[in-house]
Order: C-alpha cells, then sequence, then structure tokens
C-alpha cells in the first residue's frame, strides 16, 4: 500500500513527464515565458511551473530581500533539469541506499538517521556519474556543517556564519568530550596547548577544526589553536593491539594497572580507550555537527545550521504543504522505525520574529529547538521552564531522598512535552513521572521549582542568547575562534539589559532588527543587541526575538534607588525597600540605596554586587545530581557510533544517577572572579563489563591536576563547576518560591539562638569526619525540607558554603552511606537500601563537601579564570586559585563561623520577611 507521500509523487513525476515537452517554450496566460530552469523541483515540490513558489506546495523556505527566490539546487545540489525523482536527485551512497536498505541494514538506517558517518563514505557512482558522500549530505541538509564550510549551501552567501560556527562550542562539543577527558585526568592531545589554562585547554571535538589567524595570546583564556577529532577504537572487525574488537587486553582484570598512583587513568592505557568510548557513546551526539539521536519525541532534528534555523516537530512529523513528504511518519513518535525518517516541521527558516521588507513574515526560534540538547540534566531549558528532572522517578515512588516533597504533580497535563493530539507518552525517552511540573517540600502551598520570571514574561532562550553566544562568535570576522569551556563564549549578562545596582544598562549607537538607527544596548563583549533599545521616554525596551511582543526593561538600579521611576506599562513604581536593602550600598548616601546594614556587624561601604553575580541570589533552584553511575561494555549487537557513523562493539551499559533533588545548593567562585551558584559536575563511577562478560571493579578518578579523588586527602568530593542556574525569581508569591534571601547563605542571631547547639555539634562532626556523630533526622529536616532555609538553620549555610551537609557520604563503589534512604532499587548498593548497610566506617567520598575549612578545594574543577591572578582574591587557600572553584578560607569564615565571622542581627528570611533589627534600616 502506498503511503500519501508515494502517491503525489508519482502523480507528480507523470505530471512532469506529460508537461515538460509543452513547456518549453512557451507563455502562460499572464505572459510570463515558461522555462524548465527548476521544473522537475519546483513543479513536483510546489506545483508551479515557475521557480517561484506559486503553487500550492512547499513553503519558499529563503523569504528575505534580495535572495527570495533562489533556485532549489543551489542550496541543494541535484539536476533540475532531470524529468523524474531518480534523475533529479542527488543519490545516495551505496553504505546508505534507499527505504529498504535502511529497513533492514542497521548501519545505514543510523547513518541516515543521525548524518553521523556520511562524510567517511567514499565517492561513489551511479548511471556513469561519480559523487561525493558530501554532496549527498548537501541534498539532504544544505545546512550541515561539514557542507557549509567547504562554501556549499548555506556557506555559499553566508561564509562568516559557516567558520565562526564551526569552530563554536555547540558545533564541537568540546566543552563535554575534551572536559570529560580532563576530569579523569588524561592528558591533552595538542602539543602546542595541552598545558594552558591549568591544563584546561580543549583538544578533542566531533570533528578536527583549527583556527589558521591563531596566535598565542594567555590573556584570551580557554582559546586553542586547534581540535582534533574524538578517536573511537571500538571499530566492529578491526582486530589490532589498540582495537578494542575481539582483543582479550581490555580485561577487565587489568584495567585497576590502568590508574596511576594518584587515581588518575594512565594516557593511552586500554582504560583511557574505553573511558572515551564511554563518553563517546553516553555524551558524543549533543552538537551540531550531526543530527544526534533524531530517534523520538523531543530529539528529532536535524544538523548544523538547519537544527536551529529549520526546526523539525517534536514528532519528527512533516506539516510542510510539500506533497510528496509523508505526514504520517514516523507512525510511532516515541520510537522511529527502521526506515522511517523525521521531517522539518516547515520548508522555511526561522530566526527573529520579524517582518520582512518585502511583507513576508519570519518565525522566531522557539525554546523546542534548544530542549532537545539542553535538557539532559535539567540544568537549562526544562528548569527555565520550571520543569525538574526526576529521572529515577524518586517522586513518584516516594523514596526522593532526603526527604518527600508534602505536595508534587507530574507534567501529563503540560502540552509541551506530552501532546494529546500526537499521544506521545515520552519526551526525549522519559515519560510524565520522571518531569515534575510542581514541588512543595516545606507544605507552604509554595512551588519550589518555579519557572524563570522571564520565561513568564514570553521570552524565549533567544531573547537572551543571541548570534554571539549561538554562533560561536562575531560572524563578521573571518576564521574561528576556537574556545574550550561554555562560559568563554556567552557574552550575554544580566546587566546588559537591567544595569548593576550602581549604573544603567550601557548603551550606543547602532541598528535594530527593523533597520532603524537607535539607541541599543551592549553586551559583555561590546555586541549590540538589536532589540533591546531606549525609547522616547528614556526607558530600555526589548522587543522579543521570539514573538515580536515589546516588553520594558526595568533597571536594577531604579529598583534600589528611590528615582519615582515607574513601569510605563503599569504605573506600578519600580522601586523595592527590601531591593534596597539587599542590593544597595551601605554608605549613607540615598544614591547608592540602603545597604544590608547591620547593627553589630560592620558592612560599611559594602555592596553584594562588588562580589556576587546576579543569579547568585536570584537563582531559586537547582537540579542537584550527587553519584553518577556510569557502564560500558564490550557488546557486537547493533551499534554505532556517535562520532564516526561506525559499527562498533562498545555500548553503554548503565547511565544512573543516585541522587537528585532541586533543594541543596553551593557557592563558589566563577571565572569572573565573582561570587555564583555551583552545580555538581562529573560525580562520577565508571566500570566495565568486558568480552567474558566478567565485570571490573567501580573507579573514581583525579583530574589532570591531581584534583576530585586524590588520595592526599580523605572523604573527596569528585567533581563541581560554577553553574548558572536557569531559574531567576524577583520575589516570593503566594504561590511560587523566590530568590535566596538573606538566610540562604548567612547565619543569623535567631539560627543561632534556635539552633546554635545542634550547630556546634554538626559542624564539629563534619570537620573531624566524625559522620558517626551527625544527627540524619535533623538533617533531613533542616536541609530537605528546607528549601530557601525557611528555618533559618546555620546547618543549611554550612551546606552552601560548600562544607557539606553530611547527607551525600558514599563508599568506594559509589554506594551511598546513610540511614535514611530505604530504597532497596538505590543504584550502586547491589540491591539492599542504603538504610539496611549504614555504617559511617564506610564512607570514602563526601560529595557535596567541596571544600575544607581552610579553603583547600576538596574536589575537581575544570573552569579556568578568564583573568588570571584575579583580585581581590576571593578563593584564599585554594591550591589552584586560577581555576574556579569552591569559596576561598575568608569568605568561608565569614559564612560560617559564629566567632570569626558575620552572624546578621538583621536580615530578610526566605519569606521575604524582615528580621532582626533590619525593619530599623529598611525604608
Amino acid at each position: 500500500m502506498l503511503r500519501t507521500g508515494d502517491r503525489a509523487r508519482r502523480f507528480v513525476q507523470l505530471t512532469i513527464v506529460l508537461l515538460l515537452p509543452a513547456i518549453t517554450s512557451s507563455c502562460d496566460q499572464a505572459g510570463r515565458e515558461l522555462t524548465i530552469t527548476e521544473s522537475s523541483c519546483m513543479l513536483c515540490h510546489n506545483g508551479t511551473q515557475h521557480a517561484d513558489y506559486t503553487g500550492p506546495g512547499i513553503e519558499n523556505p529563503h523569504p528575505f530581500p534580495g535572495a527570495d527566490n533562489l533556485s532549489c539546487t543551489r542550496c541543494h545540489g541535484g539536476d533540475s533539469k532531470g524529468f523524474d525523482k531518480d534523475s533529479s536527485h542527488v543519490p545516495p551512497p551505496p553504505e546508505i541506499g534507499d527505504r529498504q536498505r535502511q529497513a533492514t541494514n542497521r548501519l545505514a538506517f543510523f547513518n541516515k538517521l543521525t548524518l553521523a558517518g556520511i562524510d567517511k563514505f567514499a565517492d561513489y557512482t551511479v548511471n556513469g556519474q561519480t559523487h561525493t558522500a558530501l554532496e549527498y549530505l548537501q541534498f539532504l541538509n544544505p545546512g550541515d556543517l561539514r557542507v557549509v564550510t567547504q562554501s556549499k549551501g548555506c556557506g555559499e552567501c553566508h561564509q562568516g556564519h559557516a567558520e565562526c560556527v564551526n569552530g563554536s562550542m555547540l558545533a564541537t562539543e568540546t566543552g563535554i568530550l575534551a572536559g570529560a577527558l580532563h576530569a579523569v585526568g588524561i592528558e591533552g592531545e595538542v602539543a602546542e596547548t595541552k598545558n594552558l589554562y591549568e591544563k584546561t585547554a580543549a583538544d578533542l571535538g566531533f570533528r578536527a577544526v583549527s583556527d589558521p589567524d591563531y596566535v598565542q595570546d594567555l590573556t584570551k583564556v580557554g582559546s586553542v589553536s586547534r581540535l582534533l577529532e574524538f578517536p573511537v577504537m571500538s571499530q566492529h572487525g578491526i582486530e589490532a593491539p589498540d582495537k578494542l574488537f575481539k582483543n582479550p587486553a581490555y580485561s577487565a582484570d587489568a584495567l585497576p594497572a590502568d590508574v596511576d598512583a594518584n587515581r588518575a587513568i594512565v594516557s593511552g592505557s586500554m582504560l583511557a580507550q574505553l573511558y572515551r568510548e564511554q563518553v563517546a557513546f553516553t555524551c558524543g551526539d549533543c552538537h551540531l555537527g550531526s543530527a544526534g539521536a533524531n530517534n523520538r519525541f523531543g530529539d528529532f532534528r536535524s544538523s548544523g545550521c538547519t537544527a536551529c534555523h529549520m526546526p523539525y516537530s517534536p514528532d519528527g512529523r512533516s506539516r510542510s504543504r510539500d506533497p510528496n513528504v509523508p505526514k504520517d511518519e514516523p507512525e510511532n513518535p516515541d520510537a522511529i522505525r527502521p526506515g522511517e525518517r523525521s521531517h522539518v516541521l516547515a520548508h522555511r527558516i526561522v530566526s527573529v520574529k520579524k517582518t520582512l521588507s518585502n511583507g513576508h513574515g519570519l518565525e522566531g526560534i522557539s525554546d523546542m529547538a534548544c530542549a532537545g540538547c539542553h535538557q539532559g540534566s535539567n540544568r537549562t531549558v526544562m528548569q527555565y521552564w520550571g520543569i525538574r528532572l526526576d529521572q529515577n522517578q524518586d517522586v513518584r515512588r516516594r523514596v526522593q531522598y532526603p526527604a518527600n516533597p508534602v505536595t508534587f504533580t507530574n507534567t501529563a497535563d503540560d502540552t509541551r512535552l506530552f501532546d494529546p493530539e500526537v499521544g506521545n507518552r515520552t519526551f526525549n525517552g522519559r515519560n510524565a513521572n520522571q518531569y515534575l511540573a510542581f514541588e512543595d517540600y516545606d507544605g507552604d502551598g509554595r512551588d519550589d521549582t518555579p519557572a524563570d520570571v522571564h520565561h513568564e514574561a514570553g521570552l524565549g532562550c533567544i531573547d537572551c542568547h543571541g548570534s554571539f553566544d549561538l554562533h560561536g562568535g562575531d560572524v563578521t570576522k573571518t576564521g574561528n575562534d576556537i574556545k574550550s569551556r561554555m562560559h568563554q563564549g556567552v557574552a550575554i549578562t544580566c546587566e546588559s539589559c537591567h544595569g548593576s545596582a550602581d549604573t544603567y544598562a550601557v548603551t550606543q549607537s547602532g541598528t535594530d532588527y527593523a533597520g532603524n538607527t537607535a539607541e541599543l544596548a551592549v553586551d559583555a563583549k561590546g555586541n549590540v543587541l538589536k532589540h533591546v533599545a531606549k525609547g522616547t521616554d528614556g526607558h530600555l525596551y526589548l522587543t522579543s526575538r521570539l514573538t515580536g511582543k515589546r516588553h520594558f526593561v526595568r533597571q536594577t538600579k531604579d529598583t534600589v534607588v528611590n528615582s519615582g521611576a515607574k513601569n510605563p506599562f503599569t504605573q506600578e513604581a519600580l522601586y523595592s525597600a527590601l531591593a534596597s536593602y539587599a542590593m544597595g550600598r551601605d554608605d549613607g548616601l540615598d544614591a547608592t540605596g540602603t545597604g544590608p546594614k547591620q547593627t553589630k556587624c560592620a558592612s560599611t561601604g559594602f555592596s553584594h554586587g562588588d562580589s556576587m553575580s546576579c543569579a547568585s541570589c536570584h537563582s531559586s533552584w537547582t537540579n542537584t545530581c550527587m553519584g553518577c553511575h556510569l557502564e560500558g561494555e564490550y557488546n557486537t549487537g547493533a551499534n554505532y557510533s556517535n562520532i564516526t557513523g561506525e559499527r562498533i562493539v562498545f555500548r553503554q551499559r548503565f547511565a544512573e544517577f543516585v541522587y537528585q533533588s532541586p533543594v541543596p545548593f553551593q557557592l563558589g567562585v566563577g571565572p569572573d572572579n565573582k561570587i555564583e551558584t555551583m552545580s555538581s559536575n562529573t560525580k562520577m563511577f565508571f566500570r566495565y563489563t568486558d568480552i567474558d562478560d566478567k565485570r571490573s571493579k567501580v573507579f573514581a578518578f583525579t583530574d589532570r591536576n591531581g584534583q576530585g579523588n586524590s588520595p592526599a586527602a580523605q572523604f573527596r568530593s569528585l567533581g563541581h563547576n560554577v553553574m548558572m542556574a536557569h531559574s531567576i525569581r524577583g520575589k516570593v508569591t503566594s504561590t511560587n518560591e523566590g530568590p535566596r534571601y538573606c538566610v540562604a547563605c548567612h547565619l543569623t542571631e535567631k539560627g543561632m539562638a534556635d539552633f546554635g547547639t545542634q550547630y556546634t555539634a554538626f559542624k564539629n562532626a563534619m570537620a573531624n569526619n566524625e559522620f558517626d556523630k551527625l544527627d540524619f533526622a535533623l538533617l533531613k529536616e533542616h536541609i530537605g525540607q528546607n528549601p530557601g532555609n525557611q528555618l533559618n538553620s546555620p546547618i543549611w549555610v554550612h551546606m552552601v558554603s560548600g562544607l557539606g551537609s553530611g547527607l551525600f557520604l558514599f563508599d568506594e563503589n559509589g554506594c551511598a552511606v546513610n540511614p535514611l534512604d530505604t530504597n532497596a532499587n538505590r543504584y550502586g548498593c547491589d540491591g539492599q537500601a542504603p538504610s539496611t548497610t549504614f555504617d559511617p566506617v564506610r564512607a570514602f567520598f563526601n560529595l557535596d563537601r567541596i571544600v575544607l575549612p581552610n579553603g583547600v578545594a576538596n574536589g575537581s574543577s575544570n573552569v579556568p579564570m578568564n583573568v588570571p591572578n584575579a583580585t581581590p582574591l576571593r578563593r584564599d587557600g585554594a591550591l589552584f586559585p586560577n581555576l574556579s572553584g569552591p569559596l576561598g578560607k575568608s569568605i568561608i569564615d565569614k559564612l560560617t563561623d559564629p566567632a570569626a565571622g558575620c552572624v546578621l542581627d538583621s536580615w530578610i528570611d526566605a519569606d521575604g520577611v524582615l528580621g532582626g533589627d533590619a525593619g530599623l534600616h529598611v525604608k
């Protein structure tokens, strides 16, 4: 039985054959000369006899003035003078073949679906004509980076974009691929840069890329000359001393010898090869170089420019008017079937919402284009939407650690994830119980995982992240600017739009998206924000790139200083007495706000903005992951490399989180030498099952700088990094928790009066590693049931400072050590609940104690400071102060030591209510 698209295709092909002789030299009723310039493309796919998209079929993908009628072959290649599909289309390489081959040959299907290895195929000849694999790739996707960097497809006209994106973090995935190897101590592979930036210089990516204009400049932290292609050693059928196939040298028993005395993986060893295979299998498809998994609801996409600018529908089904594209595949949106294909939503470019000068409308890039990749550990898009990932379904199963929420709601009714018209049962492979829309851990009726206020206002990802952030730099400059870590390529900051407590947002003259000259905001690297402009009333307004709607942008200074400014849309006063107290400067001047005045603790001249990022207080929650078990195995099934597309004999056996919670968080010092929120990173336990089905021991590693799991100290915390939580809130409301108020990070007189005795006992037990003296029932209450520190607990502050909560002790094999967890299915514990095997002597790791009281980091970080040797020193005591990481000794003392630090006598509590003497200071 023919599909809808097949029937239409047969009809149109017949029409072409009948019409071609008649239209070669005649005119239509409008007097236009009929030619066959694009007839085989346009007639078949659009239904018009002209190259002008006037038919009822496929949409004009590129309606931009001056280039609003591009020929199909200019972008896609192929032969516009062909008389049918076969003579017009670029034929597939024999490795790919047709649908029938893809339905039965998994290698063909994998590469057609993911595009991962198509560029590796040899030239081939069909009907006497030789083709290259890149010609076929261009035909499939003119936006693929392997195409555009050859000045083909999009790259013919947009070469600056092509070069820039090709070296970007989104294309190379080097932050993950190279960062993961740093975390386990494997040496960098690019000799000229491997020791730069505290040994964090990137070296590997999806494909090799180089910067021909690179000149080493150590002030440009993170810049590198080149990346090598991520190596694959597990090809099926290739036997060699370093290859995995049928190689007994990769035995489980031999792997411990591949770990050095400092617990780092020996570079070039068998264990190093296996770990790289694990990284490539688990994480190697989340980049623009290929189409990713492209196999399930929420994951359907293409590669390169197309991934963002011509997105697929979440279910992979076409809504295009092209009569030749089946509208009923994938049949099962949760799992594409071999031989099926996913499709673009419509054959139309999206970018920034606006009306072009020729009248054509352009849509903005939606958050859904970002969600497929940027949600795996729920730190960006899902969090921005107010959705938390609970991979293990612990909340639904009532085994959430360290405490269950009082109430929760899953996402079954969220139509962005679960579309009732489509009937999908998963999003990104997860069900509605793994994505939570509402959680209330303290029973106050407020959501402890609210959406970001910018999302609530209707803004999308692209309203913050523009061309510089997403294309990997300045597209007007030639060449690649290859960076090592994500933050090095992000130019937008909160201050770009909102200014600071001291100054209004910087503006400069420029041209907005409508082509008008205006005073425009600028990002941290001096790029104008074409959608954020000063109005005639002097206020800043943001015209959403996503929706085109105009938004008033309040200035932080107007909330801190009582200037009488009002929201021009609502006439609401912008000044907030609480904001003035929290963000102002304590210098006695009305022009700088009130500032965090204290009756006893000196704070003269102090302002939080001098040393803290906006998000360190305004991010309301983060999804903390404690304990990640990765296990690979030798497997001869249908496994394929995300890097090369080849069949391989390595497969992921397990990728399991132990604990996930939105409640705990820590502070640290970010690459800008400001205090930021920290997040657990690569707290990984690794093992491997070999060709003989024997499992290795469990490994946990030390990084290139000897940090993470060094035997030089006990109870290490493995990996952590600065991470901006996308959960910004301005104030607490009746339905949603707010920002981190004073009590989240500071000791208070009330907190010490209520819990001083318990705090002293807890603090001493943690400092002396006397875990048997911890009161876990108290910790469950003061951490697990206390989001934002409603209890005003000093134990919470101890956790936030990085000194630890005592709740995340693990043994050497990655099994949790605590008396609270009654879940017998807790991963890593071999079928026994941690509560039944609890013995403090078994504790080997203390995963959320990321720093010692003397400022020495207890774990690993792979993000270097943007300015080496930055002052003032906020990581005093650190062995590697030029890496971002935990707080330094001075700040730790200030936050956690009742004798040497600052115990607040005036504060704002977790409900946004004044406490202590704050009423004397707040105007």
